[in-house]
């Protein structure tokens, strides 16, 4: 079975590759998902990072094509639980706490909305350093819903600090701007080098492991639509495998 796996800064590669070992690709932009089945033929895919804002994203309508050709599609943590949330009723999987907060709409526990894609959004580095250079709000809310169960910060703490965070554009949120000016900075910043919850690490790893080891469910058939749009950028028809 070959497996490509769409990975960037959610976790590192030879750390992934322990868990399910395939064809490591960098994170996905439009076009790579359908590219990466002309080239590998894979029997499975499983996103995790993608490109966004700076060139054009993973595109829904290559997930839906990989899907109607019995490809098993699995995501979690970062693009790849946004998209398995949208693509779920199409038979696209969804791993991990990221993706089911998506799905109700509710990170718990925190009461406001979740459904920005500034929730998973991280400055991309260069692949050499790790790709990320800021924290992912995920891992913020996590870090701090940790803080609170441990007794480092109270609950109405939790909340501001959240929403703080919250308020700071994406490509802005590092851990000091979050605590600037705040009487628990000194309480978090001695806690936080063990206390980190990296949340889409841990999803990252959930999913790799539920592609290394669980069956890929039932296809759900569905009409994949042929359209015009499709038929100028599509990939064309797929690779035949070699028996």
């Amino acid at each position: 079975m070959t497996v490509c796996v769409f990975l960037g800064p959610s976790m590192p590669r030879a750390e992934a590759e322990a868990l399910l070992p395939g064809v490591y690709l960098g994170p996905a932009r439009r076009g790579d998902i359908a590219a990466a089945i002309k080239a590998h033929n894979p029997s499975a895919i499983a996103l995790i990072d993608g490109y966004f804002e700076q060139v054009p994203a993973v595109w829904h309508k290559e997930i839906l094509w990989a899907l109607a050709q019995g490809i098993r599609v699995a995501g979690a943590a970062s693009m790849g639980a946004l998209r398995a949330a949208e693509l779920a009723q199409f038979g696209m999987e969804g791993v991990g706490r990221i993706f089911e907060s998506f799905q109700t709409g509710r990170f718990d526990p925190f009461e406001d909305p979740f459904e920005d894609d500034d929730e998973v959004a991280v400055v991309h580095g260069p692949a050499e350093t790790g790709y990320a250079a800021t924290e992912a709000m995920v891992d913020i809310r996590a870090t701090l819903a940790s803080a609170a169960d441990t007794g480092v910060i109270d609950l109405p703490a939790r909340d501001r600090l959240a929403a703080k965070a919250k308020a700071l554009f994406y490509k802005q949120r590092i851990w000091p701007a979050v605590l600037e000016g705040e009487t628990e900075r000194a309480h978090l910043e001695d806690w936080l080098p063990s206390g980190l919850v990296p949340q889409k690490r841990l999803d990252a790893e959930a999913l790799l492991c539920h592609v290394a080891t669980s069956p890929a469910p039932p296809f759900r058939p569905f009409r994949f639509e042929q359209t015009v749009l499709w038929e100028r950028m599509g990939p064309g028809p797929r690779v035949e495998e070699v028996p």
